[in-house]
């Protein structure tokens, strides 16, 4: 009798800390009801927003014990601007649908995003129990733990990915603990191959920082503007891509088939974009997009149909005209095309794109001056691309005005440390100027640079060619 008072009073214990244990899941500021999805302020959206948010409700509403309904709630909330009502639609999904581990997931990031981080390890952890071969609940997981100073955990977590199959990400990963465990020599080891197999900016930011705090100061300068785009290490997140579905209007859109252009895969942008011109047929975004696409599917006389129409809505955007201005570059006829910048430049005359075109179109037609005085109205209104002042030295150089090319490709290479051609084209034009050991110093940083090889080595024997004439003389 005594044991079954016993057993009976254990199971009461059990029973009351899952109960805890559940209630601990969600958001502590509100509990959780099943039985009633939120519902927000739908004001502030577009009609196709809002048409949506109100279907996806309306289903949880009729179906209030479906964990799936819920968490598609859920995703179009995060998607479309709500992540309170966001995070609480995932507890509930999780509440309904305990062996979904996408719930506690999403959760997690949520929760990341507002500085919660020992409670998104800890959503993460649910997710995990229910998919232990999840390869970015894995990465994340020892992402977050880092920034916890939990290095060791976090190693543990990056070797879990890694075993998984994921590649340099989970390598890049381990380097990252071992930085922060002052172990920069054996970081060194494992990042510069890495570098070499997976040249990505932050590969080279990793790289850097280590090269710097062993106290290798050149090196550290080569590789941190290498990877001068300090994103954070990124792997693909099949689970995150899920909520891309619910992303409604047109930005959303025009951007997935953005994305996918990018990817080389125009052919599945192509359907997105026809539809999305349909729908908005005065958005220059997506007109010149498709008009770009057609062009790298070889349709190019469809672009060009297509431009022309743009042409007679209003309003017209100065990406149109410049749009159009290159199909007829394309097909030789420099004159309209010139007609068409000039055109953009009169509809938006304080961006600088239209007078870069100017410029590259007057240099191929050797009209220099009126070239580099293009040149020079673009980089008064953008003195941030190393491109605008290569092009000016470009045009400096042609004219065989040594020093004004050099004061030019300083300034590009000053806008970025990690422009190669800069570095080449500066050398090259030191060496033209009779200044040899300068210019062998400008390659050589370019050689560091690693990323035109070829042309590094033409460049270094034109200037050993150029010393030799000159000592002969």
């Amino acid at each position: 009798m005594e044991r079954r008072v016993a057993l009976s009073s254990l199971l009461l214990t059990l029973v009351s800390l899952l109960s805890v244990a559940s209630d601990a899941r969600c958001e502590a500021e509100m509990s959780v009801s099943i039985e009633r999805p939120l519902a927000v302020a739908l004001d502030r959206l577009s009609p196709a927003q809002q048409e949506l948010l109100e279907d996806l409700l309306d289903k949880a509403r009729r179906e209030p014990m479906n964990g799936l309904r819920r968490g598609q709630l859920g995703m179009a909330y995060e998607t479309n601007g709500y992540p309170r009502a966001a995070l609480k639609s995932y507890c509930q999904a999780e509440e309904l649908d305990g062996q979904e581990p996408k719930w506690p997931y999403y959760q997690a990031f949520l929760l990341a995003g507002r500085g919660e981080l020992q409670r998104a390890l800890d959503a993460l952890d649910r997710s995990l129990l229910l998919d232990a071969e999840h390869v970015s609940s894995w990465m994340w997981k020892g992402t977050w733990l880092i920034e916890l100073g939990l290095v060791r955990q976090a190693d543990d977590a990056f070797s879990e990915a890694k075993g998984l199959g994921l590649g340099w990400a989970a390598t890049a990963g381990h380097a990252r603990v071992l930085l922060h465990q002052d172990r920069s020599d054996e970081a060194i080891a494992i990042l510069e191959p890495l570098s070499d197999e997976s040249p990505f900016p932050s590969v080279f930011q990793l790289l850097g920082r280590a090269y710097r705090e062993s106290g290798q100061l050149d090196e550290a300068r080569v590789s941190l503007a290498r990877g001068k785009s300090a994103q954070r290490i990124g792997w693909h997140d099949d689970w995150q891509e899920a909520k891309r579905a619910y992303e409604v209007g047109v930005t959303p859109r025009l951007q997935q088939a953005q994305r996918l252009i990018l990817l080389s895969k125009t052919e599945q942008a192509l359907p997105i974009l026809e539809a999305l011109v349909e729908a908005k047929p005065n958005d220059e975004r997506v007109i010149n997009t498709l008009s770009n696409a057609y062009v790298l599917m070889g349709r190019e006389d469809k672009a060009f149909d297509l431009l022309r129409n743009a042409l007679e809505q209003f309003p017209v955007h100065y990406r149109t005209h410049l749009n159009v201005a290159g199909v007829y570059e394309n097909r030789g006829d420099w004159r309209l095309a010139l007609q068409h910048i000039d055109a953009a430049i009169r509809l938006n005359p304080t961006v600088s794109l239209p007078y870069e075109k100017k410029g590259l179109l007057l240099q191929r037609q050797r009209r220099l001056v009126e070239a580099l005085d293009a040149f020079e109205l673009a980089l008064n209104r953008n003195a941030s691309d190393p491109q605008l002042f290569a092009r000016a030295g470009d045009i400096e150089a042609i004219l065989r005005r040594w020093l004004d090319a050099i004061e030019h490709y300083r300034d590009s290479i000053r806008v970025d440390p990690s422009y190669t051609l800069g570095h080449i084209k500066l050398g090259l034009s030191l060496a033209r100027a009779g200044q040899f050991e300068a210019s062998r110093e400008a390659l050589s940083v370019a050689a560091a640079l690693d990323t035109h090889e070829r042309d590094v080595q033409e460049a270094f024997a034109y200037v050993s060619g150029l010393e030799q004439k000159h000592h002969s003389k």
